[in-house]
């Protein structure tokens, strides 16, 4: 098994990891939605509800740039450039 390129250790688990904060997020995001409906008007239950829904949509992004960054980094390493052109 390679550690490196589209079937390596490194790619299996950052993409594995990606999906599990994703799936958390969106699990997150629902979980905030369904305390904002039932908070009944309480400004802070309203409050914690949303920033719930905030701490989730900024995990999510921060796993995206996270992903990102490692695609680039090992796109480096192995000298894949993924998506770019070669003259």
């Amino acid at each position: 098994m390679q550690l490196f390129g589209t079937d390596g250790i490194f790619t299996t688990a950052t993409n594995l990891l990606l999906f599990v904060i994703g799936a958390l997020s969106v699990v997150m995001i629902i979980v905030g939605g369904i305390r904002y409906v039932v908070s009944g008007g309480s400004s802070a239950q309203v409050t914690a509800a949303k920033n719930t829904i905030l701490y989730a949509i900024v995990g999510l992004v921060v796993a995206f740039l996270a992903y990102a960054a490692i695609n680039f980094l090992l796109g480096s390493l192995t000298g894949n450039n993924n998506g770019g052109t070669n003259v």
